[in-house]
């Protein structure tokens, strides 16, 4: 009996390498706008923020073998039929980590993504988790920054609309960014 190795073709053609697609949910113009303003803030703050156009909510994703035009296609379709919906931010956050906290925003109406989510993930063929809704700020931020952050003046957006997804992907288990392959929006064929 032959080994099968991860990245070699079977006798019949298929790949087994697989890859993780994730489509997040991105934020419309007029939010990238709003945050772009905070991220002014939060650099007087000492504090740098990734690219704003980056900002997303992750949810869940599929894992497959690489296809890209076919992920792309399957998420279209189920997104076709969705009309575009509010996010609401909660409270200024954090996740502890080794170099610094990461600075997040809580998802208020996180039990509407989450079945948004479901149905999504059902219709594409992915599997649903417990996911913990929230949209990353800035990574390995010194926790006295965090401090000074909940008592000072500055204004975080309070929602936005998520117009479309970003769809990300990455080869299974392989270290390294995700690569964005493409962006859907809602109601669009």
């Amino acid at each position: 009996m032959a080994i099968a190795h991860e990245n070699h073709t079977d006798l019949f053609g298929a790949n087994n390498v697989k890859f993780e697609y994730y489509p997040v949910l991105s934020l419309d113009k007029a939010a990238l706008a709003e945050f772009e303003v905070l991220k002014q803030s939060l650099i007087k703050f000492g504090i740098k923020l990734g690219p704003i156009e980056k900002l997303h909510v992750s949810i869940d994703g599929i894992i497959c073998p690489e296809n890209d035009e076919k992920v792309t296609g399957v998420i279209t379709r189920f997104l076709s039929t969705q009309k575009p919906f509010f996010i609401e931010f909660s409270e200024l956050g954090y996740f502890p980590g080794r170099g610094g906290i990461t600075l997040k925003l809580g998802v208020q109406n996180a039990d509407e993504i989450k079945e948004f989510n479901k149905d999504f993930m059902a219709s594409i063929g992915g599997k649903t988790t417990k996911l913990n809704l929230h949209l990353t700020l800035a990574r390995y931020v010194n926790r006295e920054h965090f401090e000074d952050l909940k008592s000072s003046e500055i204004i975080f957006p309070k929602s936005c609309v998520c117009d479309s997804v970003s769809i990300y992907k990455k080869q299974l288990n392989a270290k390294g960014a995700y690569e964005v392959i493409g962006k859907v929006y809602f109601g669009n064929l």
